[in-house]
């Protein structure tokens, strides 16, 4: 065989067997897609997350709430802040303590006849807000940020 021959059937040869692995470009062309598909996904993602921690806010604000109306009935005045809810075992222990996402306050009017609770988001600077339910049950407020606004309507 000539050197033409042996050309052609090591090129045949090589033709019939397939290639292992990916190329460089074939790897960054799958990096920048999915790179891609990530910058769409994460903001979603943050948002999502706090509107659950808002979710959370809103609830722990309605175990206030109920724990108001208990200590109401047993004592015909509202409870003067949060550390007397939960002397009197009708709130968590760590909702009167936390710290973050939400710090919960409590405030009286002076004759015990009305209360109002909030939770204001903390250990952030890119969301900030609050949200307040007073003795009626009536939630209100906000937190917002760049990524966009969560009302107390929104809340479940």
């Amino acid at each position: 065989m000539n050197r033409d021959g042996d050309r052609r059937a090591g090129r045949a040869a090589r033709a019939g067997t397939s290639r292992r692995g990916y190329s460089l470009v074939e790897a960054m062309v799958t990096l920048v897609i999915m790179g891609v598909l990530a910058s769409f996904g994460i903001p979603k993602f943050h948002y999502s997350l706090e509107q659950s921690r808002a979710s959370v806010a809103g609830a722990s604000l309605r175990s206030i709430w109920s724990a108001q109306r208990l200590y109401w009935l047993e004592n015909r005045t509202y409870a003067p802040d949060l550390s007397t809810l939960r002397a009197a075992n009708l709130i968590d222990p760590s909702l009167a303590t936390a710290a973050a996402p939400y710090t919960y306050q409590m405030t009286t009017a002076g004759d015990g006849s009305s209360f109002t609770a909030t939770a204001t988001r903390s250990g952030t600077t890119s969301w900030t807000g609050s949200f307040s339910i007073d003795s009626s049950g009536s939630l209100t407020g906000q937190v917002q940020s760049g990524e966009g606004t969560i009302a107390a309507t929104s809340l479940p």
